[in-house]
């Protein structure tokens, strides 16, 4: 951890829980710190710690978390309504699951501030997830080549795909059509292409989450 830092730094709240009697701990994602862990002494009384909500945070490291020593709102709280709502937790979600405490992501903090800001809109909600998904598993190493497969080859639009969450595309007998892979690269968002980017994402997706149940999908089928 760093030292005792008393300049506010820009921050958004991930998740809440909380702690003894008055008090919280929050996970928080920082441009240089990445996603952190904090207690927050009285923080149940905040209501500016909240998600959606940009933040200015102090912070002092303590033991393995660290301390939230103040907290101020840079911003107004995002509009996030109806199913970009759930799509906002969804995000969330997947920053809490899938960074490792204490490790910077500089580059994915951009991604993550347009991504809440296309939310609002609520256009193309599946997209905007979409696009972040591949950005984040992009920027934790994980991402994958749409343009070519495990041996070089360029991706025919002609034929499927099987995918090796590893090592990338192969070319199988059936699987993921490689016109809709590469309207993926393309930015071509058309119907077929949108359901075939859902599955390949969850593919990518699910060695990293393992079996615990994501809560914001559940929200969705609730919904």
């Amino acid at each position: 951890m760093s030292p005792v830092d008393q300049t506010l730094q820009p921050a958004w709240l991930l998740h809440r829980r909380p702690f003894r009697n008055t008090s919280l701990i929050v996970e928080l994602f920082l441009p240089r710190l990445g996603r952190i862990g904090a207690v927050v002494r009285g923080g149940r009384k905040d209501p500016s710690l909240s998600p959606f909500r940009p933040l200015l945070v102090e912070l002092k490291p303590s033991g393995e978390m660290y301390s939230l020593r103040g907290c101020e709102p840079r911003g107004q709280t995002l509009q996030l309504q109806g199913k970009g709502l759930y799509c906002g937790f969804y995000v969330n979600e997947l920053l809490t699951r899938l960074l490792h405490r204490d490790d910077p992501h500089p580059d994915l903090w951009p991604l993550y501030e347009h991504t809440l800001a296309a939310l609002c809109q609520g256009e193309r909600l599946d997209v905007i997830l979409r696009q972040f998904e591949m950005g984040l598993l992009e920027e934790m190493g994980y991402g994958i080549n749409l343009g070519y497969d495990i041996l070089g080859e360029p991706v025919r639009s002609d034929c499927y795909y099987q995918l090796d969450p590893e090592q990338g595309l192969l070319v199988a007998a059936q699987g993921y059509p490689g016109s809709d892979l590469l309207a993926m690269l393309n930015g071509d968002w058309q119907a077929d292409t949108r359901r075939t980017a859902r599955q390949l994402c969850r593919a990518l997706l699910a060695p990293h989450l393992g079996d615990k149940p994501l809560k914001s999908r559940e929200l969705f089928r609730e919904k």
